[in-house]
């Protein structure tokens, strides 16, 4: 049984947007370190606040997303207490204004947590088991890109991962699966529709 109160304070003038939640959870039904089903018997609150604020002057935006939560039974909800997400870009169109153009580099980070593990023959995450616990987190993923639109038909190519292997290689999102490496991702998008 879920309860959810939420807040929301939407500033539109100054791109800002402020949301502020808390949960609680009652009888919570997950898999352990086992990988089997168990029930908590008593209450697990998450409290959550979500700050969304943009800026952009002439080409230039600049897209930042800070969510911070907090899990009171971190054994058996993990949760990493930060999240960022931020997105830099210049936008602007060229050739008589019939060419847009999108240059830019986003990054993703959550703080350090001991993630759900991941079981394949079930198909499901599970708290990880206490004699194999792993932390993951603290590491940015960054990815370049650019995107060009010439009516319906958008042409991007993305630099997936540009900081591997730099800094810490503790890159993984999930225990035991890492990230994956830096690749070139190039791709055509054309849109049917009259």
């Amino acid at each position: 049984m879920r309860t959810r109160v939420e807040g929301e304070l939407n500033l539109e003038r100054w791109h800002s947007n402020l949301k502020v939640g808390i949960e609680n959870i009652k009888n919570y039904t997950y898999l352990n370190g086992h990988s089997l089903p168990t029930q908590f018997d008593g209450n697990v609150q998450v409290l959550s606040a979500t700050l969304r604020q943009d800026f952009h002057m002439g080409i230039f935006h600049l897209e930042n997303e800070v969510t911070w939560q907090k899990s009171t039974e971190e054994s058996v909800l993990p949760l990493p207490q930060l999240s960022l997400y931020h997105n830099l870009y210049l936008q602007t169109a060229i050739a008589r204004k019939v060419l847009g153009v999108q240059l830019g580099a986003d990054l993703r980070y959550f703080s350090k947590y001991y993630a759900p593990a991941y079981t394949p023959a079930l198909q499901q995450f599970h708290v990880q088991a206490d004699n194999d616990r792993v932390e993951i987190g603290g590491y940015p993923l960054v990815n370049v890109y650019a995107n060009l639109m010439l009516k319906r038909t958008r042409i991007f190519l993305m630099m997936y991962h540009v900081n591997a292997g730099m800094g810490s290689r503790n890159y993984f999102t999930v225990p035991h699966y890492p990230l994956n490496p830096r690749m070139l991702k190039i791709g055509l998008s054309w849109n049917f529709y009259d």
